[in-house]
């Protein structure tokens, strides 16, 4: 799989963009704040309808972007992908809102196409397939659960269809009952009746939660295959890298969806008062989270800087070799400014994997120090200024 094209227009700093794109190495370099991040930001959108970087759309539109024939001020990025199967065209719109009194909001909405017909968000994801690597990728060691949910769920999403739908339904019936225990925390709601009116919302709830946990759970499974081996080369290490996944209630024996949403079934019922005092869900995938170990050692909590630095490059390499080996196509790789965080040793690692023969990889740098004679002549080089993309 590789992009062929990319085309942006008012999106950032990009006013009008079409760059043509070589399905090997392409270096994007140039001073901060001049827009490489902005083009790797774009294919990620495309791939999963989310920005790694910001949470509002709104602000991937450009400032000064005009509207056209009164329509409001719009974003828009498109892509050629070749893969596997065939040529496909990619699109998203970001549309700024604007209020009964025709003033901007701060709100935008996204208009989808998928070979120039219009789709819905959810078809879109998985069309392409990328993995994302940038400094900040530390988080998913470190950071918050909500950084590792999110790491599995976009790898997931980008290669099972059903998934990426499911764990929207899990969403928004969360988000349902949640609203519902908050009325009856607050007494807005009867409290007679609890039992009968939470059962349809549990029943939906847990066949969602089921199918994700399971997916989740085969997922750690791979990954552990894949990631232990490539931590011990990465850092030159005896242990191998674990991850372990840690639910929020007792799974009990089961592995498969129907039995996993038994086992949840079981836990939210055991809590049903302490949810009602507090208003909140308190059990399922949304509370789950990874753990990272080395010889039983948590690293999150007890690892060096350079081992959480390690675990990552690990873990994102481990993505991509997942992704390639259920689909049977090699995702894009995308290096924001990555290998000056790098020692040598992890570097050199890294430069071996995106210079594989079917494997285009996009990646920036401030300038082309970090790079030796020999990967640079092998490889398309772009400089980017405030804006622009010219051959480097």
């Amino acid at each position: 799989m590789h992009v062929t094209n990319l085309s942006l227009r008012d999106f950032r700093n990009y006013q009008r963009l079409d760059l043509a794109l070589s399905a090997g190495v392409t270096l994007f370099y140039g001073a901060n704040a001049t827009g490489k991040t902005s083009l790797l930001e774009a294919l990620f959108f495309l791939a999963t309808t989310r920005s790694p970087r910001i949470n509002s759309d709104r602000e991937l539109v450009r400032w000064e972007a005009q509207g056209e024939a009164g329509t409001p001020p719009f974003a828009r990025v498109a892509a050629g992908v070749q893969r596997a199967g065939g040529h496909i065209r990619l699109e998203v719109i970001v549309q700024r809102r604007i209020d009964d009194d025709g003033q901007l909001t701060g709100n935008a909405h996204k208009i989808v196409r998928i070979d120039r017909r219009n789709a819905r968000a959810l078809d879109l994801i998985g069309q392409l397939r990328v993995v994302l690597f940038t400094p900040a990728d530390i988080m998913l060691v470190d950071g918050p659960p909500n950084e590792r949910r999110r790491y599995i769920d976009i790898t997931l999403s980008q290669l099972d269809p059903h998934y990426v739908r499911t764990l929207a339904q899990y969403n928004k019936l969360l988000q349902q009952r949640n609203s519902l225990l908050r009325a009856w925390r607050e007494r807005r709601r009867p409290a007679h009746a609890v039992d009968n009116e939470l059962a349809y919302w549990d029943r939906e709830l847990v066949a969602a939660g089921g199918y994700v946990l399971a997916e989740r759970l085969r997922a750690v499974d791979d990954l552990n295959r894949i990631v232990g081996p490539l931590f011990r080369d990465i850092m030159a290490v005896e242990h191998p890298l674990c991850i372990n996944y840690q639910p929020s209630f007792d799974l009990g024996r089961a592995t498969d969806a129907g039995g996993l949403a038994a086992a949840m079934l079981e836990a939210l019922v055991a809590l049903r008062r302490d949810e009602l005092a507090r208003g909140q869900t308190l059990i399922g995938p949304h509370r789950d989270d990874l753990l990272f170990t080395v010889n039983s050692i948590n690293l999150g909590r007890y690892g060096s800087r350079g081992q959480q630095r390690g675990v990552t490059l690990a873990l994102k390499l481990a993505e991509a070799r997942l992704m390639r080996s259920r689909s049977g196509d090699a995702p894009v790789l995308l290096l924001d400014d990555m290998l000056s965080e790098l020692d040598a040793r992890r570097r050199a690692h890294l430069l071996h994997v995106i210079t594989q023969p079917d494997q285009q990889t996009l990646l920036s740098a401030t300038d082309l120090s970090d790079f030796d004679a020999v990967f640079l002549q092998h490889i398309h080089r772009l400089r980017v200024e405030d804006g622009q993309v010219y051959p480097g």
